[in-house]
């Protein structure tokens, strides 16, 4: 009787143990970067910044940030797509689009922002303007974010 009633707790610790284990909610950040070198030293730095959850869920949100920096990598500016996304394995579909930009240098300026969603990619576009002597330059630039139908952002 002693052996039945020690299988029994045994069973029931270990399916206890199984079923019962506590699931994490936490997401972890993650950051991937890429750095691309212009001719005249200038940098645009390149990163991607999501959260890989515990959980099965068919959704993922992540930002991209394209920065802009000197030959001495400084910031000068940079604009940024947060993009929300559906995804089943099959197909992947952006749902929400926001974006920012940000001047950082003094000689810079934030002209315009805009963002728009296509499929499986979130948009956004600034035009920064740079002041020096002669007057002052607008540069355009873009960056997408996309998912694909596994939730892999890029």
């Amino acid at each position: 009787m002693k052996k039945v009633l020690a299988l029994v707790l045994l069973c029931v610790m270990v399916f206890g143990m199984i079923f019962c284990l506590p699931v994490s909610a936490t997401n972890t950040e993650i950051t991937e970067t890429f750095v691309e070198v212009l001719e005249n030293g200038d940098k645009i730095r390149t990163y991607i910044t999501y959260y890989e959850d515990n959980t099965r869920a068919a959704s993922k949100s992540g930002y991209k940030t394209r920065e802009y920096l000197n030959s001495s990598d400084e910031v000068m500016w940079s604009v940024t797509v947060n993009g929300t996304f559906t995804y089943n394995g099959t197909t992947s579909s952006c749902v929400s689009v926001s974006r920012s930009a940000d001047a950082y240098a003094s000689t810079w300026s934030i002209k315009s922002t805009s963002c728009s969603r296509s499929g499986n990619c979130a948009t956004a576009t600034a035009i920064a303007t740079q002041k020096n002597l002669i007057g002052s330059t607008d540069y355009t630039a873009s960056v997408n974010l996309y998912c694909s139908p596994y939730g892999i952002l890029s």
